[in-house]
């Protein structure tokens, strides 16, 4: 009898030995935004009507799980690297979809073993998550700020033992908006819940914790200059079941470095013991922006630099701003011929009370100016090369759409080509509200500036006549 409870009891202390998972849960906290706007938080932006936007990405977390052990704080996940694949599409002017996949390839753990824990697999697919995002109020339909809905859906799928996936379906449901604070700082702000099913991890030798719904606050503050905006934010949870709540604090940038491409990078510190906030943590990756259908374009020529002098409007009086003096117009009125031939550099701008509307890349009805340019084109064969700049003003509604300066320089392009100017002397560049006319201060002022302007050069080996 000695003998028999000798072996069962060996037997317990062998089932007790025996590793004990950890409960599925997804334990990334982060959602990338991969619509327009701050990276962090959503800022109440959706992406245009049309427009694809694919975005990859690669994460790392350092210390992504810690708890109590023993009454010493441990980490138990020394470190996680993930990469993640988002899609995001603008169905309309207002509404957006969008879908990521996380992809684990990389972790290390210190301290599971050691507490009888399984270890979480090296690599797997996470939970995909699909998106829909709606835009109620929006500055470029002249509303003053930007407001959207979002409902996100985590779907029970992925590889089993990574901590990326749940057991049921979870929801993320928020709210964002977006304002502008001066002439370059957009703040957002967000409110939402995540619900998703409670996971308990409730290990002899760990801090038990709960793991459920959650209440997410998000604040950001974002610049609006172009190529390169600069953001921080600082996130924030709050757990229902355990009345807990964490902090993260991230700054990051994004840059343009051409039309379409985008790359940025993102890093900060998480203050509190929930799972999911690292120690620190980085990410950095590119995306690209397409738009849908038939791509009538023009190419464009970013090489082109002159050194134009500004003339006044077709009438001889001074554009308001030039302080360089009335230098006389060298566009020709209707019927007249054009001396524009023995120039080598000039430049004139569309002129008009308003030139674009806010937000818009549609042509004044009136274009008297582009019927004198189509005219001088086709009287004027020595001319070489026309550039089509596009321009935007400062405020909230331009900036958060790089490709604003471009549509507008492609509208004018489009007019010039369907009234006969030949495409291969026509190319395109796009500033931005990089070079304003007159101050972004005031609503006349940003009028001026919403504006594109056409550049002339004759082949370089022919000089200026008087």
């Amino acid at each position: 009898m000695g003998t028999l409870a000798a072996l069962l009891l060996a037997q317990g202390a062998l089932a007790q030995a025996e590793p004990v998972p950890l409960p599925d849960f997804i334990l990334e906290r982060l959602e990338v935004n991969p619509g327009p706007g701050p990276l962090a938080t959503g800022g109440g932006t959706v992406l245009r009507d049309g427009e694809l936007r694919v975005m990859v990405l690669g994460h790392y977390q350092h210390e992504p799980l810690t708890l109590n052990v023993r009454g010493e704080s441990v980490p138990l996940l020394r470190s996680r690297s993930t990469g993640v694949l988002a899609v995001a599409l603008g169905l309309s002017s207002r509404l957006q979809v969008d879908v990521r996949v996380p992809v684990m390839t990389q972790r290390e753990g210190d301290r599971l073993s050691d507490e009888g824990l399984v270890a979480p697999v090296r690599n797997g697919v996470g939970s995909p998550r699909a998106g829909v995002r709606m835009a109620i109020l929006s500055t470029e339909e002249d509303d003053s700020v930007d407001l959207a809905a979002e409902v996100g859906v985590g779907l029970p799928m992925g590889t089993q033992g990574a901590l990326a996936r749940a057991s049921e379906t979870s929801l993320l449901a928020r709210v964002m908006v977006g304002g502008r604070l001066g002439s370059i700082l957009a703040p957002s702000f967000e409110i939402g819940t995540l619900l998703r099913p409670s996971a308990d991890i409730n290990i002899n030798t760990l801090e038990r914790r709960e793991i459920g719904t959650e209440l997410r606050l998000g604040a950001g503050l974002m610049t609006t200059g172009a190529p390169l905006r600069a953001e921080v934010a600082l996130n924030a949870g709050l757990s229902f079941k355990q009345s807990q709540g964490a902090v993260e604090v991230l700054g990051g940038a994004r840059y343009a470095p051409r039309d379409g491409v985008e790359l940025f990078a993102l890093g900060g510190l998480g203050f509190g013991a929930e799972p999911g906030v690292p120690l620190f943590r980085l990410l950095a990756g590119v995306s690209f922006s397409y738009q849908l259908g038939e791509d009538t374009r023009p190419d464009s020529d970013a090489s082109i630099v002159h050194e134009s002098v500004p003339l006044p409007a077709p009438g001889g009086g001074r554009r308001p701003g030039d302080s360089r003096g009335n230098l006389g117009s060298q566009l020709p009125g209707p019927g007249e011929s054009s001396p524009i031939a023995n120039v080598s550099r000039d430049r004139f701008v569309l002129e008009g009370r308003v030139y674009f509307r806010t937000g818009s890349a549609e042509l004044p009805a009136e274009v008297a100016d582009l019927d004198r340019a189509v005219e001088m084109m086709l009287t004027n064969p020595t001319v070489a090369v026309m550039t089509v700049d596009g321009h935007t003003d400062d405020s909230r509604a331009e900036t958060l759409n790089p490709r604003l300066g471009r549509d507008r320089a492609e509208a004018v392009w489009r007019y010039l080509v369907e009234h006969g100017v030949p495409p291969n002397k026509l190319r395109l560049r796009s500033f931005g509200p990089q070079y304003p006319t007159q101050s972004n201060s005031t609503p006349e002022g940003r009028e001026r500036n919403r504006r594109v302007e056409l550049l002339l050069m004759l082949p370089t080996n022919q000089e200026p006549t008087p």
